[in-house]
């Protein structure tokens, strides 16, 4: 559980961020979100125009012939304006402005013919209602604007219904959790460079360990050759000797025999015990391993408690 002073700052953060909502004495903010619930209307009904144009023959039923005519001629413009665009040449300059001029002719008749469209359009509800609830699927860039105006709509309700000092107390608020922000990162870095300057150091005292122990195992391999060798030097100088010493080679290779039990024990308690040693560094890895991911967890609850 948090500390009281934590939920007060998480209540406050929480009422300073929530929506508010519209004042019933506001009309001038209301004539305002009017407009520009009015313009996303008429930007959601012209990016469908050209799909309305593309299936005449589906509305033919419920178009008048002043819409479908005036659709006719927006359809006429819109190729005029395509052709247009694909035949613009950069070399010749007069040729260039008279280009200009007509396309800027173009543009103007084409607003004007979206805004007669428009116009007509509220004349016919059912084709309205068909254009709204039809699930038309609109062009990327027509919906990403349309959205991007939603959002632009969302922004100017929130600043008609912020007062400056709820403003100004927005402002420092943020300036105040950008500030933890910045420390709390701080902190995380330091944190990292410990943990990992710490990772470094236990990766180093393996690593050495490792090297002794594997200095230790070619010592006993170059210990075990040499005796290897010493008892075939001394078989094959036994064979050599007389009869009468053959007892007493024999008992020679008896004893360095037992010398080599005696060492190979000696490196097999050493082997064990440096995997034994091995085993502990790489379960006390482990556990700082795990005492690490502890900690961060804990130390992102911590963060998502905060904010």
């Amino acid at each position: 559980m948090g500390a009281p002073g934590m939920t007060t700052t998480i209540l406050n953060t929480m009422e300073m961020l929530k929506p508010r909502q519209l004042k019933p004495d506001s009309m001038e903010t209301e004539r305002i979100i009017t407009v520009l619930d009015e313009t996303i209307a008429k930007l959601e009904m012209s990016s469908l125009i050209p799909r309305i144009i593309t299936s005449l023959d589906r509305f033919a039923n419920m178009l008048g012939p002043e819409i479908t005519e005036n659709l006719m001629e927006h359809q006429k413009l819109s190729n005029k304006m395509e052709n247009l665009l694909s035949s613009l040449e950069e070399g010749d300059t007069v040729r260039a402005q008279e280009q200009q001029v007509c396309l800027r002719l173009l543009e103007q008749q084409l607003k004007c013919s979206v805004r007669n469209v428009l116009r007509l359009l509220p004349n016919n509800p059912l084709l309205c209602h068909t254009l709204k609830y039809g699930g038309w699927e609109r062009g990327e860039p027509a919906q990403v604007f349309i959205n991007a105006f939603r959002e632009f709509r969302t922004f100017i309700l929130e600043r008609l219904l912020t007062s400056p000092v709820e403003e100004e107390e927005k402002i420092q608020f943020m300036d105040d959790i950008s500030l933890r922000i910045k420390k709390n990162t701080e902190t995380i870095t330091a944190l990292q460079a410990e943990l990992a300057a710490a990772i470094q150091t236990r990766e180093e005292e393996i690593h050495k360990k490792d090297n002794v122990i594997k200095d230790l195992k070619t010592s006993m391999q170059d210990l075990t050759k040499d005796y290897k060798a010493d008892i075939q030097q001394i078989k094959q100088e036994g064979e050599k000797q007389q009869e009468a010493e053959l007892q007493a080679s024999q008992a020679r290779c008896a004893v360095l025999e037992q010398d080599i039990e005696g060492l190979g024990a000696q490196l097999k308690a050493l082997v064990l015990e440096h995997r034994a040693s091995e085993v502990a560094l790489r379960k006390r890895k482990c556990r700082l391993e795990m005492e690490i991911v502890n900690w961060m967890q804990k130390y992102d609850a911590d963060m998502g408690e905060k904010q």
